[in-house]
């Protein structure tokens, strides 16, 4: 049965809406099948699988989001907030595990703002996100642009915390020569982005179970069926710049989903953990998406066409709700008793 489920949440996930002329348009299915040939199960069920098998109460989950770049995106974009924050939220409502969000400082007002809307309160405040009773918090944690001490706050953040998992959703990473690319294959330069694939690397080091999620392969990851993209892909692997490699992020994690959006994978992961812990409110309902995404772009984050509007990728705040809707159909009917007719 978890089988069927996560099957047809994948499907969900991984419908292409792109219109044309989106160089992220018809990469979806080639980048989802490459990721599935090498892990072999449904992709969202096995991330809910692994964090509900290495999160327990108490215990910090990292989640890196936050992709942008001044002065067209100062703050970031709409996709990868709200899917890290309604992976927070599971974590925390369904595991117990205690979430913290890492971002660059000028990324996190949206996430914040986000986490807020879903009714799990963002604070900088250690004493409020160790709290394990009634209030329902995350921790906050800024991650410095560009390279110069993005090492050492990796290693810091490990050391403090001492997560038991640590998510990337939606976090660029470099490629094979060490250049990190946007969507479009161009270099996004170190300086606008937090480089927090170190996590990712030094959690591995350290056993730390990590999970990376994207909808394009150049998201921290994908490394991990390089590869298999490579051969799935061959015409898209040549970047724009003068680095004489492709977009594809080089850096590997445990576990890696991909998705049509990032935000729609991580709601697909959020619905398993949902259906894996028996419980429909995991996922959040239709009216707190809707409020995460305008108090999202309220908060600075840019969603479509360099509007401020709660848009994500292409599509308009009534698809996030209907996907919402059609996640939650999944669980609810998934956690029914059986129907005998008895005729």
């Amino acid at each position: 049965m978890p089988e069927i489920f996560g099957e047809h949440v994948d499907r969900l996930v991984t419908i292409e809406m792109k219109r044309p002329g989106i160089p992220s348009r018809g990469v979806i299915l080639p980048l989802y099948e490459a990721a599935r040939r090498v892990q072999k199960r449904p992709l969202t069920l096995l991330a809910a699988e692994k964090l509900k098998e290495n999160v327990t109460l108490g215990q910090y989950v990292l989640i890196a989001t936050g992709s942008g770049k001044a002065p067209w995106r100062p703050a970031g974009e709409t996709d990868g907030p709200l899917g890290a924050v309604s992976l927070a939220r599971a974590i925390k409502l369904g595991l117990g595990g205690r979430p913290c969000y890492v971002a660059g400082k000028p990324y996190m007002p949206p996430v914040a703002a986000a986490s807020d809307a879903a009714g799990i309160t963002a604070t900088y405040l250690r004493e409020m996100a160790d709290y394990d009773g009634f209030y329902p918090t995350a921790l906050m944690r800024n991650f410095p642009l560009g390279h110069e001490r993005a090492l050492d706050k990796a290693l810091e953040l490990l050391d403090e915390l001492k997560p038991a998992a640590v998510i990337s959703i939606e976090s660029l990473g470099p490629n094979a020569q060490g250049v990190i690319h946007s969507m479009t294959g161009y270099e996004r330069e170190a300086e606008h982005v937090a480089l927090t694939y170190h996590l990712v690397e030094q959690a591995r080091k350290r056993g730390i179970f990590t999970l990376g999620i994207g909808d394009y392969g150049n998201e921290v990851g994908f490394g991990l069926v390089a590869e298999e993209l490579k051969k799935a892909m061959p015409g898209w692997a040549a970047c724009k710049c003068p680095c004489g490699g492709s977009p594809l992020c080089e850096v590997t994690t445990d576990v890696v989903a991909a998705g049509a959006v990032s935000n729609w994978v991580g709601y697909g992961i959020s619905a398993c953990l949902a259906y894996l812990c028996q419980d429909i409110n995991l996922l959040q309902d239709e009216e707190t998406e809707r409020r995460m995404g305008v108090d999202c772009v309220y908060a600075g984050a840019e969603g479509e066409g360099g509007m401020k509007q709660p848009w994500v990728d292409g599509t308009r705040p009534q698809v996030q709700e209907a996907i919402i809707t059609m996640l939650r159909m999944l669980v609810e009917n998934a956690v029914q008793q059986a129907l005998e007719r008895g005729w």
